[in-house]
This record gives C-alpha cells, sequence and structure tokens, in this order.
C-alpha cells in the first residue's frame, strides 16, 4: 500500500494543551509540586512552544505564581511584540540574558528555581553557582514530556509538512537521470520544498547513490548517478514551525536481483510495524515489530538504528521507539517508521514514513509511493 490509514486510528482526539497558556500552566502545576519558585527555560523549540517566540536569542521564565517573563535583545524587540503571548512580561536586555536573569529571581526573593539539565552548561551552571542564590535544580524532561502528545494545531501544521514533502517527492523524480551528482539532486529537492510553500528543510538533505546509500546519514557529495544505482532520499519540510521526515528509495534502471530483495525485506518490516504499533505499547516492543522481520532475513546486524522516532518542533524528538527507550506510545503523538538495510560496499534501503498513533492503530501522514521499488 503506497500511504494512508492502514488501521483506523480510534482514539486520536486527544486533550493536549493547544496555546502557549495551556502549556505553560501545566508546567507550573510540576513547578508547585516540585517546591520550585521558577523554571528557567533556554532551549528555542521549547520557548517556542510556551511563548510563541519564534527568534533565535531568549530566555523564558515560568513562575510559581504566573508572573511569567522573557529576556531577549534590542534584534527581537519589534519581533517579540509580534509574536509573545501577550500576559508574560517582556524584558529587552543588552546583558548576559542568564545573568540578567539571575538578578531578576534573587530580587524576587526566589531560592529555588528549576532548569532542564540537559540545556545549561557546565560553564553557566558555575557562574550562577558562584553568585548568590537563587539555587539552581535540576529536571528532567518536563517539557519534552509535555511536547510529545500534539494538539490538533500541532497536528495539522504536521500533515501540511508532510504534504509538501509527499508533493516534492513526486516532482523529483522527474530529475533523477544519469549524469547528475548527489548535491545537485538535493539542492533541486530543497529548491523543490521552498515552491511548494515549505518554510526551509527539516534538516540537511540526504541523497546517496549506490554504495553510498548504504551510509545511513551520507552527506550528498560529487557522486554521479550511473544507471542499476539504487538512490536513497531522506529529506523534510517545515510548516508553521512543525516539520516532516520522509525516506524513499528507488532505482535508475533496473538495480542488482539483492537490492529487489532487500527493498522488500525492509518494506514488509516497515508494514509490520504500521500494522502493530498502537497507544500503550513501550518503544522497543514497537521496534521490535519490525525487527524480527529483518532478523528473521538474516539481515539484523544490518539494521543498526532505532525504528523511529518523535517529530514535532523539532526532527528528533521523544517518543524513541528503540530498543533501549523507556518511553511508552500514547494517543496524539506522532512519530517515523522507518527501518533499513544497509549493506556495505554495496547499497542501502531505508523507506520512512511519519505517523498519528491512535489508541488502536495508528494513520500514516506521508502517502508518496513505496509499495514497491520505483526503477526509473
Amino acid at each position: 500500500m503506497a500511504g494512508g490509514t492502514l488501521t483506523p486510528p480510534a482514539g486520536t482526539e486527544v486533550r493536549a494543551p493547544a496555546t502557549p497558556a495551556e502549556r505553560r500552566a501545566a508546567l507550573r502545576e510540576r513547578i508547585e509540586a516540585a517546591d520550585l519558585d521558577a523554571l528557567v527555560v533556554l532551549d528555542l523549540a521549547d520557548i517556542r512552544y510556551l511563548s510563541g517566540f519564534t527568534g533565535s536569542a531568549g530566555l523564558l521564565v515560568l513562575l510559581a505564581d504566573g508572573a511569567d517573563a522573557f529576556f531577549t535583545d534590542f534584534r527581537y524587540q519589534t519581533q517579540v511584540a509580534a509574536e509573545l503571548d501577550p500576559a508574560i512580561d517582556v524584558r529587552i536586555e543588552s546583558e548576559s540574558l542568564l545573568k540578567i536573569c539571575h538578578g531578576f529571581l534573587a530580587g524576587r526573593g526566589a531560592s529555588r528555581v528549576g532548569f532542564e539539565r540537559e540545556q545549561l552548561t557546565y560553564r553557566a551552571w558555575s557562574e550562577w553557582a558562584e553568585r548568590e542564590p537563587p539555587a539552581l535544580v535540576p529536571v528532567e524532561e518536563w517539557i519534552e514530556d509535555l511536547r510529545m502528545v500534539k494538539s490538533a494545531p500541532e497536528i495539522a501544521a504536521i500533515r501540511k509538512a508532510c504534504g509538501i514533502a509527499d508533493e516534492t517527492f513526486e516532482r523529483i523524480l522527474e530529475e533523477v537521470r544519469p549524469g547528475v551528482t548527489e548535491r545537485e539532486l538535493a539542492a533541486r529537492l530543497e529548491l523543490e520544498l521552498a515552491a511548494r510553500g515549505a518554510e526551509g528543510a527539516s534538516f540537511e538533505t540526504i541523497v546517496a547513490f549506490g554504495e553510498r546509500s548504504a551510509l545511513p546519514h551520507a552527506r550528498p557529495g560529487p557522486r554521479e548517478l550511473r544507471p542499476g544505482d539504487v538512490v536513497l532520499f531522506d529529506f523534510g519540510a517545515v510548516a508553521d514551525g512543525y516539520v516532516s521526515d520522509m525516506t524513499r528509495t528507488i532505482a535508475c534502471g533496473e538495480p542488482a536481483a539483492q537490492m529487489r530483495e532487500v527493498y522488500t525485506l525492509v518494506l514488509n518490516a516497515q508494514l509490520a510495524a504500521i500494522r502493530g504499533i498502537r497507544a500503550g505499547m513501550a518503544g522497543p516492543e514497537a521496534d521490535r515489530l519490525a525487527r524480527e522481520v529483518i532478523e528473521a532475513a538474516g539481515h539484523g546486524p544490518r539494521f543498526g538504528h532505532s525504528l523511529g522516532h518523535g517529530i514535532g518542533l523539532e526532527v528528533h524528538e521523544a517518543p524513541r521507539l528503540g530498543r533501549k527507550s523507556a518511553d511508552r506510545l500514547a494517543a496524539g503523538m506522532t512519530v517515523t517508521i522507518e527501518p533499513g538495510v544497509y549493506l556495505e560496499g554495496v547499497g542501502g534501503v531505508r523507506i520512512e514514513d511519519d505517523a498519528l498513533i491512535g489508541e488502536t492503530g495508528i494513520e500514516l501522514l506521508t502517502s508518496a509511493p513505496k509499495d514497491q521499488l520505483i526503477v526509473l
């Protein structure tokens, strides 16, 4: 099947916080439960999620009493007025934002301030600790946990990004011909994304020919396309701030029989996962659905990465669908499903779709053809 719903995604109507104010309110409950006075937010994707700000420099402080504040510099004075939730107090500063934030919280008499441990450097933590209180208290994945389940507007944005990717793939097939280089094809693909309304590419586009398709994250190079090569495309679009992430593998002329066999194997593994994934399943369980198919064919060692990951404001976010994941899937999560088999020196196949998880199944959000190896 080329795409669309394989299993009815029942139960995908979830109550995820849909506005920055609702999201801050949900976090405030955790702040109060942990006996903190505030939470300092440094990650730009988290800041966008909680405030609406899309710039590249800023710091958000959520206070237990609701008097939230945002710190940025003069470059964003106009932008912040247009984007930021008006309930947040804006401070335009010229010094270190973290230093200003420390003084702001100390002046309010704060004693315990949370921060997400992966977002603060050791140097920044040390400089804060050298000053007077408030003390920094590490918390783990509070915002990441909140971002996992998507609201209706978020799902709509991801659908839009997936639609742009689908249309782009159909168009880029017209450019696949002997003599074109990986770099040329990647550049043309990104131009086609923009022509269809993408705000940008989700990540550096991967285009890999022949034996280089066995490199899971190959960077496009000067390699020219030759008859019989497989061609691996891994790319995505950004729409309304949200991303898609899709992989298709095709062939330029008749490929080696071995690559046809690998393609069928990877497709069957992906379909097994698509049919089996549902809410309540743990990340390792989802991963096993595809991995067992590949292992049964003797290619287990050649599937070295996880089955998938969450997508949203970022191209890699929770949940993780992997052997070591501690995440559990829930209705309203959006994930990739991307098994692959890579034969060193020969070629590789990966097939990746984006999906919305429901209580009893999933809905595929990408629908570009994949039901058989496309040979051009």
